[in-house]
């Protein structure tokens, strides 16, 4: 027979491997909570980071570095009012005249734009869909050439709010133009960029009925 000294030991044995594993359990637990935390602060960082050597970039070139055509496409950008009163600015490359995959737009408005758009950064852009291009399926919505029916065109955008006090018809008016970076990989994989200047084109409710 197990004498009561014995039994007792055992007891104590089991209730310290109990929490024991406990102990191990909530420290697996907090080390992937803190792993999922730092990897979201990496990953905000890199986007963060990114975006912002997108603008300097824009912004350091000197206006007469922008062309004011693409021999290789054609480049438009236009604005209108959401139905929530937000000015909404789109830049579509479409009409391509060679093989472009992987299209990246970058669009900079002038910095006349924060004294009526409630916004930190004036960059319009569709860089961060960069790092899915592994993807076949993904590269292939990127990508456009004369013998491509679909897509037609590429196109990113950007929804700004205005400050209380500007109305759109005012803030559209002093948009004159923004200044873009489109870049693409060509059939041999060689990679291609040109920086164009367009005027904005106002658009309103009549001209999409």
């Amino acid at each position: 027979m197990i004498d009561s000294v014995t039994l007792k030991k055992k007891k104590l044995i089991i209730v310290i491997a109990s929490i024991f594993i406990v102990m191990v359990f909530s420290a697996c637990d907090k080390n992937d909570s803190l792993e999922a935390v730092t990897s979201e602060q990496v990953s905000s960082e890199k986007i963060s980071n990114l975006m912002k050597k997108e603008s300097k970039e824009l912004l350091m070139k000197n206006s007469s570095e922008f062309a004011s055509n693409s021999k290789n496409f054609q480049i438009e950008a236009e604005t209108y009012q959401s139905a929530k009163g937000r000015l909404e600015l789109d830049i579509r490359v479409s009409k391509p005249k060679t093989y472009m995959k992987n299209v990246i737009i970058s669009g900079i408005l002038t910095k006349n734009a924060f004294d009526f758009l409630y916004t930190p950064d004036l960059l319009i852009t569709n860089i961060l869909i960069k790092d899915s291009f592994s993807d076949k399926e993904v590269s292939k919505q990127y990508t456009i050439s004369p013998s491509i029916k679909s897509p037609g065109g590429i196109s990113t955008g950007r929804s700004f709010n205005l400050f209380p006090e500007a109305t759109f018809e005012n803030a559209s008016k002093k948009l004159h133009v923004v200044y873009m970076k489109v870049s693409w990989v060509d059939q041999k994989d060689r990679n291609h960029t040109e920086y164009i200047w367009k005027k904005i084109v106002i658009k309103h409710p009549e001209d999409f009925s």
